[in-house]
């Protein structure tokens, strides 16, 4: 059935294997032939392989084992080279995807788009996702408000303001996503022949995210969630809110199975979010030959955010700064004012959020014990709230045709 496959669900995993395979078991529920599935397992062992038996005459999964210390980034590609269809999803190994993502893939390829970027406006955390943080539950669904809006976006001009904002909160930035986002295989492909592989840097999400917003022809988002994002207690986001994001850049856990590895020297070199973001953004931009955009890249206004945020790491952070110390005073209580309300913007955001949270238009339902029973339930909530495909078709045909 290969190149059959108008979509591939792409999911790299590594030792997860209950999440896993009942991500893969909600995919395979919804009856669709269109629709494929890729799992790239890198765990220690084979039980993810022994629990999918049961699909072994499916046609629609491919599972492929590796075995071995590989990088994220290395099963990122894996992943992604066993795919067949015409367009990719990249999700994790915890979350899952909706229905009507085929009916918007079909929109896609009649209306020649290249990439999508749906809403996150639903997330499932699995029972007990917050454990490490001294709370216990059985599980809940988060729905933020959905309108079906869309709009076209221009990805290249939001890669600049990437780097005008030092590399940082790309997510909320209408770049292209691989990552809980569609995107038609040719731009992929493009990408591999300029650099030779689809994944570089050490962070594949925002490293393809870069390179496909500097790729893609046409990028219409819509506000609606064609996938559920998962939070388990064994998930990045669950390192982030316990502070195990953070460290000497040699015990980052994104060097595990990299033989060598050329940090970007406009990043300070130490082991966060906000270093490793900023350098795999770099590391596309230069894997693509656009040089020309590293003029854009703000490193004053990294230095503050790391400042304020990592001050344990003042002496590194300094280090890196000290080659553009020579700037004028002037530039410097600029950049200094323009982080300032970047920040103000961001807490302006997280308290809006909070209000949105507070209002009838946000959902929220406990007792969802997997991924099955967060999708069963959103369908559910979407026919209360009389949101269709039909209204999200509209949405987007309004929008391509104006």
């Amino acid at each position: 059935m290969k190149n059959n496959f108008l979509l591939s669900v792409v999911i790299p995993t590594k030792n997860r294997e209950k999440y896993a395979s009942a991500t893969v078991e909600q995919i395979l529920n919804i009856n669709d032939d269109r629709i494929q599935v890729v799992i790239q397992d890198n765990s220690d062992t084979r039980k993810l392989s022994n629990l999918l038996i049961k699909h072994d005459n499916n046609k629609r999964l491919k599972y492929n084992y590796t075995e071995g210390t590989i990088s994220f980034v290395d099963n990122f590609n894996l992943a992604v080279s066993q795919a067949d269809g015409e367009y990719l999803c990249i999700i994790g190994d915890d979350d899952g995807i909706l229905p009507q993502i085929i009916d918007v893939v079909l929109w896609a390829k009649k209306n020649n788009v290249d990439a999508i970027k749906p809403g996150l406006n639903a997330v499932y955390f699995w029972p007990n996702s917050e454990a490490l943080r001294g709370k216990k539950d059985d599980g809940y669904l988060s729905i933020n408000q959905i309108t079906t809006k869309a709009k076209i976006c221009d990805p290249y001009y939001e890669v600049v303001k990437l780097l005008k904002q030092g590399g940082q909160n790309y997510l909320s930035l209408d770049m292209v996503k691989l990552y809980h986002g569609i995107v038609r295989r040719g731009c992929l492909q493009q990408i591999r022949e300029t650099t030779g592989k689809y994944f570089g840097g050490l962070s594949p999400d925002i490293y393809i995210s870069v390179a496909l917003s500097l790729t893609v022809n046409k990028l219409v988002e819509i506000d609606f969630p064609l996938t559920i994002s998962g939070i388990c207690n064994k998930s990045g986001s669950s390192d982030s809110a316990t502070g195990r994001h953070t460290g000497k850049l040699e015990d980052a856990p994104h060097f595990r199975g990299h033989k060598e590895y050329n940090w970007s020297e406009l990043v300070p070199k130490f082991y966060s979010v906000d270093t490793i973001w900023a350098d795999s953004a770099l590391a596309a931009i230069k894997d693509l030959n656009k040089l020309d955009l590293i003029k854009y890249f703000n490193l004053e206004f990294l230095t503050i955010n790391c400042l304020l945020k990592y001050p344990q790491f003042k002496d590194t952070i300094f280090l890196c700064y000290k080659s553009y110390s020579d700037k004028n005073y002037m530039v410097k209580v600029i950049n200094s004012a323009k982080y300032t309300t970047f920040k103000i913007n961001n807490i302006f955001k997280k308290v809006s959020r909070k209000i949105i949270r507070k209002r009838s238009d946000y959902y929220h339902i406990n007792g969802i014990v997997n991924i099955i029973v967060a999708n069963e339930t959103l369908q559910k909530r979407l026919v209360v709230t009389g949101i269709d495909t039909n209204t999200m078709i509209k949405s987007l045909d309004t929008v391509i045709n104006s």
